[in-house]
């Protein structure tokens, strides 16, 4: 269980809670299939639970119940998910691991919630603070912006009032402080560069409803190391990985279309599969992305576009199948000085790389 596994890591690494990057990282790393877990256990963290739990010398339902409001009315959370999440650390960290007096158990699913106090708000405060205009995909309104002063973390609602949530908007969040951006499930767009330029933005949760990832909607977000893409994704536009810091990516295999430059110039990535839904490999793909050493290709692939590697001055091999009938002008150019094409006999990735005179081997 989730809440055992929590606890037997406090016991081993209690003194990471010191340390915001080293907790972080741990968490993901031992909850890697669990984002909504993992984003409430953070979010409470971040509110200063552990350091308050670790001076209390009883922690009762009034202690519980503060961080349970304000997870609700600050952040937009549930009443059953700040229950839970806040019932975790006051029962595995206060009365598990430190032994604390406390009367808060862990909610059992179904028994109502194990943290007593006036009904609040139930996050329609939060939802106050966006701001909507019409959506372009039809009945629904798209996020344009958002009002309040905790902009670091943003939970994004799924309805205001009666109107369903389907799109966060073009350029709404562009060059903003934001840090973490947590969508709900229903929301379907991600608008052209809707988080563009937000340096500071390092995790993004992503729920199954996505569909659409537009032009450049998170194009030169820096800090952002990892994105788990959702499994029924369909189209992702023109640049919109372009310079961030992901290290590698997994494509769906819903998705049919990629736009061009899509992960030009991710200095840090390295590795990354083509799935078998995709037939080629869009014009600059990968250009500028210095560090991509490993690419892998399907036996499927029917192109390679124009500058798809240009400048990727880390890569010195490529197996091109025969199913390639088409490589573009300079696909290749600026790759490491010993970069040689993997090819068949007869190929036309063989008969490309004569042309071009770029070193191939025959396997």
């Amino acid at each position: 269980m989730f809440e055992q596994d929590f606890e037997e890591m406090l016991r081993k690494h209690q003194a990471s809670l010191d340390d915001r990057k080293k907790f972080t990282a741990l968490v993901k790393d031992l909850f890697p299939d669990q984002a909504k877990n993992v984003n409430l256990l953070l979010m409470a963290y971040n509110m200063g639970i552990a350091q308050d739990i670790e001076m209390a010398s009883h922690i009762n339902n009034t202690f519980a119940f503060r961080y349970v409001k304000q997870l609700m009315d600050d952040f937009g959370m549930s009443r059953v998910n700040a229950d839970w999440i806040v019932s975790v650390w006051c029962s595995c960290y206060g009365a598990n691991v430190l032994g604390k007096a406390c009367d808060i158990s862990v909610q059992k699913q179904g028994s109502g919630p194990a943290i007593q106090g006036e009904q609040p708000s139930s996050g329609k405060a939060y939802g106050d603070l966006f701001t909507y205009e019409k959506s372009r995909r039809g009945k629904g309104l798209a996020v344009t912006g958002f009002r309040g002063k905790k902009n670091q973390t943003i939970i994004f609602q799924n309805r205001s009032g009666n109107t369903p949530v389907i799109e966060i908007a073009d350029n709404s969040f562009s060059n903003s402080p934001i840090e973490e951006a947590i969508l709900t499930e229903g929301i379907a767009c991600i608008g052209r560069n809707s988080f563009s330029g937000c340096d500071k933005l390092h995790q993004v949760v992503l729920p199954v409803s996505i569909e659409e990832i537009e032009d450049g909607a998170f194009e030169n977000c820096g800090s952002l190391k990892s994105i788990s893409l959702p499994m029924a994704l369909k189209t992702i536009g023109d640049g919109a990985l372009k310079g961030t810091g992901l290290r590698t990516v997994e494509i769906p295999k819903s998705v049919f279309w990629l736009g061009d430059g899509l992960m030009a110039e991710c200095k840090s990535l390295d590795h990354v599969a083509i799935p078998e839904n995709i037939g080629r490999i869009p014009d600059r793909m990968f250009e500028g992305c210095t560090s991509l050493k490993k690419v892998e290709l399907h036996e499927n692939l029917g192109a390679i576009g124009d500058g798809a590697f240009f400048g990727c001055s880390s890569l010195d091999f490529l197996i091109i199948p025969d199913s390639v009938k088409l490589i573009g002008q300079d696909a290749f150019t600026g790759t490491d000085k010993q970069f040689i094409i993997q090819c068949s006999f007869g190929s036309y990735a063989e008969e490309y790389a004569r042309k071009n005179r770029i070193k191939y081997q025959l396997v």
